[in-house]
């Protein structure tokens, strides 16, 4: 049987055991929820008593972390890395599931049922071995607002919320479902380690509400009903579902306080014989007479643990032989319309694996000559027209002045130059719009544009255009050449992007670059990056082609006709298109990476794996490789585009590392924040995240290539070359061993 402090250090589970892991408030602000984690574990006791799980005992180990994130965070690590647990078992709270989240995921170690109504849980993509079990914070407090609209659309609403993600969450929520169509009148937050909420009740009361809805813990949802007792306040009152227990909160309360109090619910009360039904209420009862006696049956937190031990138990069985921690995750993935006992009626569980959210529905309820009674339909939270983020911009629009809404859509609107349909700026485009946008705190808008020149030129010229992908070599083709007097101050770059390697696709008669001197040769169109990485390659070789200027998708069948020689392009590997042909008189060129070139590419390759039907297997071809940077203009630190930016640079830095998995373009992996764009000067506001967030040991340097960042020079320090291949990103190290391989062949010679 195990207890808050159980757990030593234990060796590996036997075949025989199944080790879950718990942190709970046994102590602190929090600890009435102390109860959950009890009847889990008591829970577990009674299937053990039965003969366990598939012939497997399970034992529970769990420890007080006293409702403060630090401690779950140690006691999580304790249990994961000294007590071997399996996984991680209905961690109660939001801070402190936050705390953990990142660490269980990364040791890929199960998360299973945070206790805790954030939306946090339900994000499969970026936390997969996460998932929740309560209804979301949003999806209650949009029920509440249901019911409000139906039923007191001309009331006054006061809220006390708890100062945290949780009472935020909440907070947001109402205001969503509200829409404006009912005044919020007044707002009081309080902190958990707060004594006293008199002020914050003193503050809502004088704001003439006529309801108040608490988003509380259920130690602040009995001081708020008690104090709005003795303050003669008699508002319409809401409690929500997180402190709404009899024996927890209405009790110590008072159960006359609380007399016509207002909520909402997935599970039943402990003594609602009624609604559970002869045999799930004999079931109950005599659970909790055996092994909880010390409980009581009224405490809303015991049916909320009993439900979380069931549901485990489901899990668990339906793994059968296999408790990998992978098939573990993918049976709780895999829940389907679960009506547990104990549950309203008409409530099922069911998850997916985009789906990390088992329960989002309620029912409304009223305090009501002593009990609970439910009333009204099953409600969802989950308004199918309310994850638009567009719907909820139309709706608004019919709440709000024009000029106050468009001013609130325009301030934080990024606009970003990117390329044409189908290439690699786009799609990296679209995938910075996937992961940044965030309603109208941040919204970026991609353009599509016809490549690296047309993005100097509207990041110089065009109304609106706040940044761009463009190639490095374009900004000092137009630098050499004067084309944009002064360029070098007029712009900034915010971070390197990626490498694109320059593609030549040719008959086999053509062997070289050197025998594309005189022939017809497609470069894309005038405006775009391959159009001058090209012939800026070209005037460096000292190549004179015919240049013909299409689409180089559009070319391939004026290639197969003999109308044209070769056909470039220059972006990120493996082009879509290229992979398409399968033509035995075509191959790619290969392009030697001379020292004309050497000033402003790398050197690349292009390989059996990029490009199947072109390279033999196993084989690859030499390439270069130009630099992609997302620039801008060099706006003003005091201007609003330079907020904006900086907004831009907050959010993308900070997301890099979800951008550089899949599903986004695989030309993400080679970003790397701290990168240098040599002769170019960084955006004020990225350097300063950098400074802030990547800072550098005193006199290192950082690889232009890669970002890596070189230790300080020694008195006989060894050459860059000498960092660690992992030090070094993949385009550096074929460099590495292009020179190697050039090296020995002179040696030969």
């Amino acid at each position: 049987m195990a207890g808050p402090a159980f757990g030593q250090g234990l060796p590996p589970p036997g075949d025989r055991e199944i080790r879950i892991g718990n942190t709970a408030p046994y102590t602190g602000p929090a600890s009435a929820y102390g109860v959950i984690a009890k009847t889990i574990t008591a829970y577990l006791d009674k299937v053990n008593a039965e003969g366990g799980i598939n012939g497997r005992k399970v034992n529970m180990i769990t420890y007080d972390d006293a409702y403060e994130p630090t401690k779950t965070m140690a006691m999580t690590r304790k249990l994961v890395e000294e007590d071997n647990v399996l996984l991680a078992l209905g961690t109660i709270g939001t801070n402190t599931n936050a705390a953990i989240q990142p660490y269980l995921n990364s040791k890929k170690v199960p998360q299973l049922f945070a206790l805790s109504g954030a939306a946090a849980w339900d994000q499969p993509q970026e936390f997969p071995w996460t998932i929740g079990f309560l209804p979301t914070y949003t999806a209650e407090a949009q029920i509440f607002a249901q019911y409000l609209l139906e039923n007191h659309p001309r009331s006054r609403i006061a809220v006390l919320y708890q100062e945290d993600g949780m009472g935020k969450e909440y907070l947001k929520g109402l205001k969503d479902g509200l829409g404006g169509k009912i005044a919020i009148v007044a707002e009081a937050p309080y902190k958990v380690t707060d004594t006293t909420i008199d002020a914050q009740m003193a503050k809502l009361k004088a704001s003439g509400a006529d309801v108040l809805i608490e988003f509380t813990t259920p130690k602040f949802a009995i001081m708020a009903i008690k104090r709005a007792a003795e303050l003669g306040w008699r508002p319409l009152q809401f409690a929500a579902s997180i402190s709404n227990s009899y024996s927890a909160v209405i009790q110590p309360a008072g159960p006359q306080n609380a007399e016509g109090l207002l909520s909402a619910a997935y599970r039943l009360e402990g003594e609602d014989a009624a609604a559970a039904g002869e045999a799930v209420f004999r079931e109950w009862s005599a659970f909790m007479q055996r092994y909880l006696p010390s409980v009581s049956k009224t405490n809303g937190q015991a049916v909320l643990g009993y439900l979380v031990g069931k549901l485990t138990v489901e899990v668990l069985k339906n793994c059968g032989d296999d408790l990998s921690r992978e098939n573990i995750m993918k049976q709780a993935r895999l829940l389907k319309g679960i009506q547990l006992p104990m549950m309203v009626q008409g409530i099922k569980i069911d998850t997916s694996p985009s789906d990390h959210a088992p329960i989002e529905q309620m029912r409304m309820m009223r305090f009501t000559n002593g009990q609970w009674q439910h009333f009204g339909p099953v409600r969802s939270g989950v308004d199918a027209g309310a994850v638009s983020d567009s719907f909820k911009t139309i709706f608004k629009y019919g709440t709000a002045t024009k000029r106050d809404l468009a001013n609130q859509l325009n301030a934080n609107t990024v606009s970003l130059m990117t390329g044409s349909f189908g290439s690699t700026y786009a799609q990296v485009g679209a995938d910075l719009a996937s992961v940044l946008d965030n309603g109208t705190s941040l919204r970026i808008l991609p353009v599509m544009g016809r490549g690296s020149v047309q993005a100097v030129s509207d990041i110089l010229l065009l109304r609106g255009v706040d940044a761009g992908i463009v190639r490095k070599d374009t900004l000092s083709y137009l630098d050499r050449k004067d084309f944009a007097k002064d360029i070098r101050n007029q712009f900034v770059y915010v971070a390197k992007m990626f490498n694109e390697e320059m593609h030549v696709l040719a008959p086999r008669s053509i062997t070289n670059m050197r025998d594309l001197d005189g022939k017809t040769v497609v470069v894309d169109l005038p405006d775009s990056s391959t159009f001058v990485t090209a012939i800026n390659v070209f005037d460096r070789l000292g190549i004179r082609p015919h240049l013909i200027y299409q689409e180089p998708r559009l070319a391939v069948d004026m290639l197969r006709k003999g109308e044209v020689d070769a056909i470039v392009a220059i972006e990120g590997k493996p082009l879509q298109w290229l992979n398409q042909i399968n033509d035995r008189n075509l191959h790619l060129v290969p392009v030697d990476y001379a020292k004309p070139l050497q000033e402003e590419y790398l050197p690349s390759k292009l390989s059996s794996t990029d490009y199947p039907n072109l390279v033999a297997d196993g084989g690859s071809v030499e390439t270069i490789a130009a630099e992609a940077v997302l620039a801008s203009y060099n706006w003003a630190p005091n201007s609003d585009r330079y907020r904006r930016l900086a907004l831009l640079v907050d959010t993308m830095f900070d997301k890099v590392g979800q951008l550089q998995r899949p599903p986004f373009h695989p030309k993400w992996k080679e970003m790397a924040p701290r990168a240098t764009v040599s002769g170019w000067t960084r955006f004020k506001a990225a350097q300063e995240w950098l400074d802030r967030n990547m800072p550098l040991p005193a006199g290192s340097a950082v690889s232009a290539a890669s970002g890596a960042v070189a230790p300080p020079p020694a008195p006989f320090a060894a050459p860059a070359a000498a960092l660690a291949p992992q030090d070094r990103d993949p385009l550096y190290r074929e460099f590495l061993e292009w020179r190697a391989s050039r090296a020995k062949a002179g040696a030969s010679r």
